[in-house]
């Protein structure tokens, strides 16, 4: 089988140049599967990273939302980093993940900083900092932000670039009071800057003969490693040479752009202008490429006018001007130049909202994945009741009992949905740790698993990465549970497919766990008068996807959800099974993991269970009150629903909150404690995030209320259950 897949590796900015052609132009992308590859979701836009350090800009406005890019083009997105390519064999090499096979391959993933062996050490004790990747140092930038004073050793920046130049003015304009050390090669600078630099008291010297408190690396660039030691031919300074048509020597089907590459033409610095430049030629070359056409010649320009910002504490801005050797300024003219120049590439990438006519904004909504891709719950009730399942809409349970012997019990569930994510081994762990979350529910330890995967009809080749990177993913993740896959199903699907086909994957499991006989299940309907309520997560993962859906850049909340997202909540139960061992005592009443119908909706499955059971043993009946200022949202969630933003099936979990708030004080099941210092805003905000679908959500658990100091800081109390008010 050959397999035919179009990868792109890092997010430079010729890369992400590539798809906004594509998205603006379809005709121009070739007809293969493509996947991105990039360490982190956003870019920092480089020459706009001054401006992020002088605060002239935010950090949001000096983003490229590669992610938005990849989805709104229909390209599958991997996040991770390469730690090797095995070019012999076309394959990419991940830390902790499966290899990815590719046809033709475009290297556009940067340098990182030189640092020499002076600073190694420096840099592992984090007094020095490299420049790249911008990310990393623009919070070691942050955290100096308390030192602003005269008193405070000096921050001193090392390097005799224009970068070096331009990020020592951003940080006079941040910190005005700060001692700052420029270290350079003096003969290198002009005089222009020389003079400026002493003007604003940046001081400059050719070495570091004092004391400092921290050091920022601008160094000049220097290869990744897996391409320093890699078969490709380097020039002298680590960049892949590549021929006219932007392929490089020797591997035909390698491309490579920006500052990794070097066209062996022009003896001319890497730079952004020329990996810029380079888009239009890569776009053709790689569709002519695929289609066996001939490929162009691309030919870089000698020089380019580079613009260096001053930023005067004043209002009046300026920039110098540089073209080859040529100095010119300080002056607003270059200043407003270079500002309209990032505004207008900034520009390219912005990925607004979508503005859909209201039916086609319901349509738009019901297209949310994960589980957010539940049928509404009173469908749900509806159609068991109609079946003579009744006892499923009564009492439904996260799972069911399969086996009993003396020793050990086992239970079951199964759960899945249409892919959450384009990146299948990735999809495939969440998949599989959002399944193992109903036995989690039940106190059980996940014991076995078996799959259940709809693949697109598409080459058999494609099909196999895709089956073989989704199986890879939920073992792993089985192996880290101590569990095993014992078995599965797979079939073709017959629906219509579209890019990525990563998306079409749909993916589902039989999972089976497993308590001591001594220790019983949870159920949803044990919940008692006086009991505490717990949950072990933050809330909003719906609202973010739902955003991600409409191209939002939400990259704060981005690194906590996805690690939520492939954690294991195991480690939660085991320890409170083993507190239960030394207690002696069971001490969760209820439980129950918070998914599809958000907060509201299993909260409410867990009270009406639970009335149903007092009612037939002769007790009164229960309620529950929330203290709304305690909830948890992941970063940013909060704003994103002032927003605007919600799930597909916001409106349908959002039934219960009007139910709740229609009914009589005395026959509420579920009140709220509103908290003194809550604002209306937030408050509302507040209530929509409790209907919100969640995918691997927070666990929650009732118990008696003498027990809320022996859980540890991953749980936190959120509401009380009282009598029910006569």
């Amino acid at each position: 089988m050959t397999l035919n897949h179009l990868v792109l590796v890092g997010g430079g900015h010729t890369n992400v140049l590539l798809l906004q052609k594509w998205l603006m132009k379809p005709s121009l992308m070739p007809d293969v599967p493509i996947t991105i590859i990039s360490t982190d979701p956003s870019l920092v836009y480089s020459s706009m990273y001054p401006s992020l350090i002088a605060r002239s800009i935010t950090f949001n406005q000096s983003l490229i939302d590669i992610a938005s890019l990849a989805n709104r083009a229909k390209i599958a997105f991997i996040i991770c980093e390469v730690k090797n390519i095995d070019f012999q064999n076309k394959e990419i090499i991940f830390k902790d993940r499966p290899s990815v096979r590719y046809s033709k391959l475009i290297l556009n993933c940067g340098s990182k900083t030189k640092v020499s062996v002076d600073f190694q050490d420096l840099v592992k004790k984090k007094i020095a900092c490299p420049v790249r990747p911008f990310i990393k140092s623009y919070q070691f930038i942050k955290n100096e932000d308390h030192n602003n004073s005269s008193q405070e050793l000096p921050f001193v920046i090392i390097g005799s670039g224009l970068g070096a130049i331009e990020i020592a003015f951003a940080l006079r304009k941040r910190w005005d009071k700060r001692k700052l050390i420029l270290v350079c090669n003096q003969k290198k600078i002009a005089n222009q800057f020389l003079k400026n630099l002493r003007i604003l008291n940046i001081k400059v010297k050719e070495s570091i003969n004092f004391s400092y408190k921290k050091i920022l690396l601008c160094t000049g660039n220097s290869p990744h490693i897996w391409i320093e030691n890699s078969i490709l031919e380097l020039d002298s300074t680590g960049r892949i040479i590549t021929n006219s048509d932007l392929r490089v020597k020797n591997f035909l089907e390698i491309y490579a752009v920006g500052d990794c590459a070097y066209t062996g033409i022009s003896k001319n610095k890497s730079s952004g202008i020329l990996a810029v430049k380079a888009s239009s030629t890569l776009s053709e070359n790689v569709l002519n490429d695929i289609r066996g056409k001939n490929l162009k010649k691309w030919f870089p320009q000698k020089f380019g006018l580079q613009i260096v910002n001053q930023f005067n504490n004043n209002h009046s801005q300026k920039a110098f001007a540089v073209y080859g050797k040529f100095v010119l300024g300080p002056s607003i003219l270059f200043w407003e130049l270079k500002n309209k120049i990032d505004n207008n590439f900034l520009e390219k990438f912005k990925v607004t909202n979508m503005k859909f006519s209201k039916k086609k904004l319901i349509q738009s909504d019901m297209d949310c994945r994960g589980c957010a891709a539940k049928i509404p719950q009173n469908v749900l009730n509806d159609s068991l009741r109609k079946s003579n399942l009744n006892k499923f809409a009564d009492f439904p349970e996260d799972a069911s009992e399969i086996f009993r012997s003396d020793k050990e019990i086992i239970i079951q569930s199964v759960d899945g949905f249409p892919a959450l994510i384009s990146d299948p081994w990735l999809n495939a762990k969440i998949t599989t740790l959002h399944a193992c979350s109903d036995l989690w529910a039940c106190g059980a330890k996940v014991k076995s698993g078996q799959v259940l995967i709809s693949i697109p009809k598409i080459d058999n080749a494609y099909q196999s990465y895709i089956f073989s990177q989704s199986l890879q993913g939920s073992r792993s993740t089985f192996d880290q549970l101590g569990a095993e896959i014992i078995g599965g199903h797979t079939f073709e699907s017959r629906s219509f497919i579209d890019k990525p086909y990563t998306l079409e994957v749909e993916f589902a499991l039989s999972v089976q766990g497993v308590l001591k006989r001594e220790h019983k299940p949870w159920s949803k309907s044990g919940m008692k008068e006086g009991d505490i309520l717990l949950l072990s997560r933050p809330l909003g993962m719906g609202i973010f996807f739902a955003a991600q859906m409409r191209n939002q850049n939400i990259f704060e909340s981005y690194e906590q959800i996805f690690k939520d997202l492939i954690t294991s909540q195991q480690p939660l139960i085991e320890n409170i099974r083993k507190l239960e061992e030394k207690l002696g005592k069971e001490i969760v009443n209820a439980a129950t993991d918070i998914t599809g119908y958000g907060f509201l909706g299993h909260l409410n499955e867990m009270i009406e269970a639970s009335n149903i059971k007092r009612r037939k043993e002769n007790l009164k009946e229960i309620k529950v009150i929330l203290d709304l200022n305690s909830f948890r949202a992941y970063p940013g969630i909060l704003d994103l629903i002032n927003n605007g933003i919600k799930s597909s099936l916001f409106n349908e979990n959002n039934k219960i909150l009007k139910l709740i708030t229609k009914r009589d004080i005395k026959e509420q099941m579920i009140s709220f404690s509103m908290g003194a210092n809550l604002h209306e805003n937030k408050l509302n905000a507040k209530k929509q995030l409790l209907c919100d679908p969640q995918t691997c959500g927070p666990l929650l658990i009732s118990c008696d209320a003498q027990y809320e100091d022996y859980f540890d800081k991953n749980w936190y109390k959120v509401g009380v259950v009282s009598k029910k008010n006569i």
